[in-house]
Formats: C-alpha cells, structure tokens, sequence
C-alpha cells in the first residue's frame, strides 16, 4: 500500500513538475494576446452574397454593439473559397480581451440580450426570419477559441 501511494505521489509531482517547466518554457518564446473566438460557416451555392446582407444586418450590428459597450475588442470577416466540398468558405471572428469573457456573467449575458433586442427591434419583424433563414442558406462547421501570440 506504501509503494502505492509513494508511486502516486512522485507520478503528480513529475506532472506538476514538466507542467511548470512547459509553462516556463512558453513564457520565454511568446507574450499572450487576446483570445479569438472563429466561426466556420460554408454558404450554399449562389447565396453567400444573400447571407452576408442578411449578417450585415444581424451578426454586424450586434458586433458593433458590444463593441461600443466594451463587450468585445473587435471582430472580422473572412471570405475566401473552399478548399474542398467539405470545407468552409467563410470565418467569423470576435476577438475577446481574455478568456474570462467566457465565464458565466449574469450582467455580461443581459448586455448582450438587450443588443440582440435592439437590433431586432430596428429590423421591424425581420429579426426572425432572417435567423431562421440562416438554416437554409448556410451551414456551420463548428468554432475554435484561439489566443493571440506575439512571438518575441
């Protein structure tokens, strides 16, 4: 039972050992930057230009927003072809101060809901619908969180 545990014991502490040691390792080749949050989408055939219009008005307003309530650092659109049939054509891009953004923040979430609010509100009933065309017209190949580096 003593061998157990004393092999236990020295296992966590060689793990915590290289762990740290990475870490050390990675704080001399880079600084952090903010985090990104991507978004893969792939458009259908002869709709990208309908779902960029419709996201002008959605996804871009509601970016703009949380902009200026200082909810996010900035964002971006990239479009560019498909390198295959089951490959995306277009990348959303939020980038974040730092990954606590992703905690959970009851005063954070509610920002958000009431940009969401006011941007269906200024599309007169077109909020929905447009939405929901989303689902016809796109499809989405998931997300990635990624941290800015700054290699020195």
């Amino acid at each position: 039972m003593k061998t157990i545990l004393l092999t236990i014991a020295l296992l966590v502490c060689f793990v915590l050992g290289v762990s740290d040691n990475t870490y050390s390792q990675n704080a001399d080749i880079y600084d952090q930057g903010t985090v990104w949050s991507l978004t893969f989408v792939r458009t259908g055939a002869n709709v990208a230009d309908d779902y960029l219009k419709d996201l002008a008005r959605t996804w871009k307003a509601s970016m703009e927003e949380a902009k200026k309530e200082g909810l996010i650092v900035s964002y971006k659109v990239l479009l560019g072809p498909a390198a295959n049939e089951d490959d995306f054509n277009l990348v959303l891009m939020i980038e974040n101060e730092n990954m606590a953004v992703f905690d959970y923040d009851p005063e954070r979430d509610a920002k958000f809901d009431a940009i969401q609010k006011k941007i269906a509100e200024s599309m007169e009933g077109e909020f929905e619908g447009t939405v929901k065309n989303y689902e016809n017209i796109r499809q989405l190949y998931g997300t990635k969180l990624l941290r800015e580096i700054y290699l020195k």
